[in-house]
Formats: C-alpha cells, sequence, structure tokens
C-alpha cells in the first residue's frame, strides 16, 4: 500500500472490486490466481521475511505427509532482532539465517534446501524426516549431496533439531528415486530384515545391464520392485514383465509390491510386503537370529 499510495495510486483506486487482498497491505489485480507463491510473494514483500519451514518445503518439492502438504498456514522467518511476523494464517519465526542457508528466487527468497530440512526436524517424525532426506539425495537432480549434508550438520551440533536431525542423518541414503523407496527400506529394516541396496545394477552373465531394482539383496540374488499407479499402463506393465523375466532368467528372485503391501491387512499383522521379502530371503538362505537381527550364509556387499 505505501508503494502505491507513492506511485500516486489513491485510496479509492486500493479499495477497486477488480483488487484483492492476499494479506493485509497488499492489494494485487483479481485476476492473479491465488496460488500459494503468489501470498507467499505478497506477505515476504510487505514483511522482508523469508519464507521457511513447510512452506520452503513445498516450495522445493519435498515429499511431506498429506496432512501438511496443503496447509493454509504460511510459516515466514526473520532475523531474531526483529518482531516476529504476525499476520493471520502466518506462524513467524526469528532465527538467525547464513547467506547460504537463503536463496533467493525470481519471486521470494526462501531458505536453502539443508536449512529447509533442518527446520523441518522440528516438525516431522522421523521416518517422514529420513525421508525428506533421501529426497535431497535423489538419484536425479539432487539438491545437495552427502558431503555437504554432514557439513551443514557438523555446524549445527547443540542447535535446537540437530539431535532428531542426527537421528534421520543415521538412516538417510542416496541414490533413491521415490519416497516409496524409502517408506518401503524403512519397513523392512523396522520388522527386522537387512537393510537392502538401492538402485543397484543388475547385469547378465555377459555384463548387460537388465535393470536397477528400486531395492535388492544382492548376496541372496533378490530384487524388489515397488510398482506405482503409473504401472498400470499396458505399455508400463509390458516393460515391467520383460524388466522382471529377465532377472528371472538370471537366477534373481523377483518381487512386485504395491501400496497395499506395505499396510497391514489387520491391526497386529506384518505388512504383506515383509512377510513376502522375509520369505523369499528365507528361501535364499537369511535365518534371523534372536532379537531380530539377520544372519547371512557368506559376506554381503554392504547396501548403498
Amino acid at each position: 500500500m505505501a508503494e502505491a499510495r507513492a506511485a500516486g495510486v489513491s485510496r479509492r483506486r486500493t479499495r477497486a472490486r477488480d483488487l484483492v487482498n492476499p494479506c493485509h497491505g497488499v492489494r494485487a489485480s483479481a485476476t492473479v490466481e491465488d496460488s500459494l507463491l503468489e501470498r507467499l510473494r505478497a506477505l515476504t514483500g510487505v514483511t522482508g521475511a523469508v519464507v521457511s519451514h513447510l512452506s520452503a518445503a513445498v516450495l522445493w518439492g519435498f515429499p511431506l505427509p498429506l496432512a501438511l502438504e496443503n496447509l493454509a498456514v504460511v510459516h515466514l522467518t526473520g532475523d531474531p532482532g526483529r518482531r516476529a511476523v504476525r499476520y493471520k494464517g502466518v506462524v513467524g519465526h526469528q532465527q538467525s539465517l547464513g547467506p547460504d542457508e537463503i536463496v533467493a528466487g525470481a519471486w521470494v527468497s526462501c531458505t536453502s534446501p539443508l536449512r529447509t530440512w533442518f527446520d523441518l526436524a522440528g516438525i516431522l517424525g522421523l521416518d517422514d524426516l529420513v525421508t525428506a532426506g533421501d529426497f535431497l539425495l535423489r538419484r536425479r537432480n539432487p539438491l545437495t549431496t552427502v558431503d555437504a549434508l554432514d557439513a551443514f550438520l557438523a555446524g549445527k551440533r547443540g542447535r535446537t533439531g540437530y539431535r532428531r536431525a542426527m537421528r534421520a542423518r543415521a538412516l538417510i541414503r542416496a541414490n533413491t528415486d521415490s519416497p516409496k523407496e524409502t517408506e518401503l527400506r524403512l519397513l523392512l529394516m523396522r520388522h527386522g530384515l537387512p537393510e537392502p541396496g538401492i538402485n543397484v545394477p543388475i547385469f547378465d552373465e555377459t555384463g548387460v545391464w537388465i535393470q536397477d531394482p528400486d531395492l535388492s539383496y544382492e548376496r541372496e540374488k533378490i530384487a524388489i520392485q515397488y510398482d506405482g499407479a503409473h504401472h498400470a499402463s499396458p505399455a508400463q506393465r509390458r516393460s515391467d514383465i520383460f524388466r522382471d523375466e529377465n532377472a528371472r532368467d538370471g537366477g534373481w528372485r523377483v518381487v512386485v509390491l504395491t501400496q497395499t503391501d506395505l499396510e497391514p491387512l489387520a491391526r497386529g499383522m506384518d505388512p504383506t510386503a515383509v512377510t513376502r521379502v522375509r520369505a523369499a530371503l528365507k528361501e535364499r538362505g537369511w535365518t534371523p537370529e534372536p532379537g531380530g537381527t539377520s544372519k547371512r550364509t557368506s559376506p554381503s556387499r554392504p547396501a548403498s
């Protein structure tokens, strides 16, 4: 509004019906889509704050629990010396951000991927924080590197959220392709199964590449594929059948799972994914030891 008055725009014009009020002190054309980004642009323009926490996570594309994906509230962070942002539908934070923790975009400035993930440590549960961490290090277009993540965490020792972040760091793995890979990996480990490798390539006896299964146990030659909704198309289904038959011809046991396999059929039951993978491991010589640890008949290559 101050900019409008400085530009000679009358008070009557700012109250016209073809303008909307995305936040106090701001008027925008009613034809502009009322999107999160537009609202963030208006709020940061008025407050000078930085988009952070869950709002920054949405901008970066972090996988979030469904209950948090479409929250109406906006998270903004200002300097500790300034009064916290107080607007309807806004959660204001005060914390010092280094220059490398702020990324200036074309429309708004928000916290960097690493800083955003660290701030999520105070909001998300452990599994969801691990999933977000795997997203940082995903195989295609990663947002950071393992070394950068570790260096960042080394500088946060003693800060709020550090312990939760370090617990998650112990379970974060690079080179995933989807949040479901992380969910499935954590599910298997929680039920006492060995940690599987992630997208480790399979080759036939002549060295020709067959596939990169989502998860796998190289020693037992077990490939685990999670098939999401896009695998239901006829073309993708034919491709999947060809993919899995080639792996089986090479001596691999292929376990194909879907969303329903990740959920127990009844309270107190193990999810089907766990029972099927456990059965495949036992079939290939794996035996669980008392206490839920695993026992194998030969050395294993560490999980990726």
